[in-house]
């Protein structure tokens, strides 16, 4: 204890943020900023919540949520390039090559591109024949706006994924902060258009699918004309800098993402569906509502880690293993100091809750107790899984994710049916499902940095 006090009345606050290696300087001024703008996105996200729920109600905020998770799916349609582009465009810089650099960010645009708007014109031709409200257990009466709702969500999914590739750019030069500031942006603007809805229009998901849709294209939209003619210029994408060759550089990174994302993203976004179609889309509410609940924690901890994955990616090309180690253990203990923040969380949440969302929506204490350890488990893998994708060995983690997405959706049916645990029962199942993660990945991180990582564990 006295070393503690020592440290503390002696600390520099200004030598923190100065002294040291370049690279931790960076990741610290990243943090701090993302730490101000993320305070920002977390009060907005919050204050979003019922606003959203007093203009569609409960029930349509269900739906907007489990229709939203669905389309989501789709994002993978990039197969990977954003991750794949990040990680090479960081190789680049760190070796040099700016010229290759500005071919894989060419050619990851015009993939990209191609990719989307195949994507866009057959998704429009299918939807067509969708039933939309057979498949979120909806009145048949909202089929058909439902099926409008789906386009415009989908249509501007693409477009995103698109313009939204100058982040992948911002991440792989560890400027984090400024990727929060955009999301944060897009966020505050969604809060007034959202109040503008309440006090000027009737209650529609259609309003609501384009206010969302507009504001995430336009904000990452002038974000890129900024940067490719201020910062970035000499990267700025054009056609003659398109090289398919150099494509295989990055599907080869981005494929591994893409079939790593997808098995993944099962137990993640099918949880809205299940509670959709097990107990109704009303109680996809309350579900997404615990989880908001803790995501503060989350944020803070994605804040200390989101600029590790480019940092970890330049380490390692450099071979700079004791600072990998050293990052590392900081953040374990960062990871440890969580539950001195869960427990309180969930010690009253009743008084939150009721002082957030109002009496009308009950969230169950099991819930939030079972929110809660999904929670320290997801932050548990970022530690590990950070390096891991920085580093591009992501084969191991790809197989058992196969295993994860295989076990998850029956064990959710299977405690929702034979258990009385009701909601609590999806997230339990997500729970269970990550264990694998949460034992292999410390392993594998130990292997690769202490240079005995062989056959699976170093692919």
């Amino acid at each position: 204890m006295p070393e503690l006090i020592y440290k503390i009345k002696n600390f520099n606050l200004k030598a923190y943020f100065t002294k040291g290696h370049d690279r931790s300087i960076k990741a610290k001024k990243n943090i701090l900023a993302s730490v101000i703008i993320k305070g920002i996105s977390i009060l907005t996200s919050f204050l979003l919540v019922p606003l959203t729920i007093n203009y569609l109600t409960p029930v349509n905020y269900g739906i907007w949520l489990t229709l939203y998770s669905i389309i989501s799916w789709f994002g993978l349609l990039d197969i990977g390039l954003g991750n794949g582009l990040r990680n090479k465009f960081a190789e680049s810089i760190a070796n040099g090559d700016k010229a290759m650099a500005r071919t894989y960010l060419s050619t990851a645009y015009v993939m990209l591109a191609l990719i989307m708007g195949s994507a866009c014109v057959l998704f429009l031709i299918v939807n067509y024949y969708i039933d939309w409200s057979l498949i979120l257990n909806v009145s048949p009466e909202q089929a058909i706006e439902l099926g409008k709702v789906a386009a415009i969500v989908f249509g501007s999914f693409c477009l995103q994924l698109i313009v939204k590739l100058i982040s992948a750019v911002l991440l792989a030069d560890q400027r984090t902060a400024v990727t929060g500031a955009l999301n944060t942006i897009c966020s505050i603007l969604t809060l007034i258009v959202v109040f503008i809805l309440t006090k000027t229009a009737t209650s529609s998901l259609l309003y609501l699918a384009i206010t969302i849709g507009i504001i995430n294209i336009i904000v990452p939209l002038v974000a890129s004309f900024w940067y490719y003619r201020t910062h970035y210029k000499e990267y700025a994408p054009a056609f003659r800098y398109v090289d398919l060759r150099s494509a295989k550089g990055l599907l080869n990174v981005g494929i591994m993402f893409f079939l790593f994302q997808s098995t993944a993203l099962i137990v993640v976004a099918t949880d809205n569906i299940i509670i959709s179609r097990l107990f109704g889309a009303g109680e996809v509410t309350p579900y997404n509502i615990a989880l908001k609940y803790f995501t503060p924690v989350t944020l803070i901890f994605t804040i200390l880690s989101a600029p590790l994955w480019s940092a970890y990616t330049e380490s390692y090309a450099q071979k700079d293993f004791d600072w990998i180690r050293r990052i590392t253990a900081k953040m374990l203990r960062v990871w440890a100091l969580m539950f001195v923040v869960v427990i309180p969380m969930i010690l009253f949440s009743g008084f939150a809750f009721e002082l957030w969302i109002g009496s009308e929506i009950k969230i169950p204490i099991g819930l939030t107790c079972w929110m809660a350890v999904y929670v320290l488990l997801a932050a548990w893998n970022q530690i590990f899984g950070n390096f891991i994708n920085g580093v591009g060995k992501l084969r191991l983690g790809f197989y058992v994710s196969i295993v994860v997405a295989i076990v998850n959706i029956p064990l959710c049916i299977l405690l929702a049916k034979y258990t009385d645990w009701g909601v609590c029962a999806i997230i339990a199942a997500s729970c269970i499902s990550v264990i694998p993660d949460v034992i292999l990945m410390p392993i594998q991180y130990l292997k690769i940095i202490n240079n005995k990582a062989t056959g699976i564990w170093n692919k």
